[in-house]
């Protein structure tokens, strides 16, 4: 049984497809388990803009949970990609709600912003940073564990995350228009943002934490390496020598093989899913109560297929 890092889908709504639904490039990324293996990699892209990291070093609780946040935003993914409508606007106003006491002013000149610069939880510059590091890193850890996604493919899912992304602060006005817009976008914040001292002092306590008493180094130093822009690594101080490319390529290879070819969809695949395709079968009459993990199926005949 794999080990559970987010709490279990109620049932919800039966027929209700959430934002997306079957069918969707959203369901068949998001419901690799290994997908969320990108987090760590999110995570140090999202604190290399000085804005977000001053506010997750005075408002998180980082220093006692290094892995919180983490965790907290693959739930945020899985119930906003396999949520009914309610369980999706209770996310929604759950993230909203810790969101609205972040606030504050940049206590260093850190690159291009100045010391006293202000900062927002709610700023749309600011949600549109975060919003980019996950869906690019979502799009990149699938490529990566699973199998190369074509550009349509990459581009259907920026599409298909825009309403996503508005629930979350990321509006029309300032999300990119299209997949090749938000990839100009994408290059030019990477070419503005440094990880500054206080981005790389966070960083080595999230890749030295512990998930549920387990270290999570070394392998989250392989994993973050492994998916950041090389600069960025190098700003992180992440070595990335001949032995590491090459233990990088055998975890790629293997896992990919693992999960991708040899793990049965009920070991593959997040419960989140098995849970939506349930509740989205045609004449399904589910309760309200969450679904014992050792009831779900294999998802449908098709649920293998990469």
């Amino acid at each position: 049984m794999p080990l559970r890092l987010v709490p279990p889908l109620p049932l919800g709504t039966p027929g209700d497809p959430g934002l997306t639904g079957p069918g969707s490039v959203t369901w068949r990324l998001c419901r690799e388990r290994v997908v969320p293996l990108g987090g760590l990699s999110a995570l140090l892209l999202q604190l290399a803009h000085p804005l977000v990291t001053a506010g997750v070093a005075e408002h998180s609780s980082f220093r006692a949970d290094p892995t919180k946040r983490l965790m907290l935003t693959l739930e945020m993914l899985l119930v906003t990609a396999f949520g009914d409508a309610r369980q999706v606007d209770e996310m929604t106003s759950r993230i909203a709600h810790i969101h609205r006491f972040v606030h504050g002013s940049l206590p260093r000149e850190v690159g291009q912003f100045r010391a006293g610069t202000p900062y927002s939880a709610t700023s749309p510059e600011l949600c549109l940073w975060v919003y980019a590091t996950i869906v690019e890193t979502s799009l990149n850890s699938y490529s990566t564990f699973v199998r190369p996604l074509s550009r349509d493919e990459r581009a259907e899912f920026y599409r298909e995350s825009a309403g996503w992304g508005q629930l979350y602060g990321v509006g029309t006005d300032v999300r990119p228009a299209s997949y090749e817009e938000f990839q100009d976008y994408y290059a030019s914040m990477l070419s503005r943002l440094r990880a500054g001292d206080q981005a790389r002092s966070i960083a080595r306590m999230i890749l030295r934490a512990r998930l549920r008493g387990v270290p999570i180094a070394p392998w989250s130093y392989l994993l973050a390496g492994g998916l950041l822009p090389a600069p960025l690594r190098a700003q992180y101080g992440l070595r990335w020598s001949p032995p590491h490319r090459a233990l990088w390529w055998l975890f790629t290879h293997v896992v990919g093989v693992v999960m991708g070819r040899l793990a049965p969809a009920r070991l593959r695949f997040w419960d989140h899913y098995h849970v939506a395709v349930l509740r989205c079968r045609p004449g399904a009459a589910v309760p309200s109560a969450v679904l014992p993990s050792t009831a779900l199926p294999n998802a449908d005949a098709r649920s293998g297929e990469r």
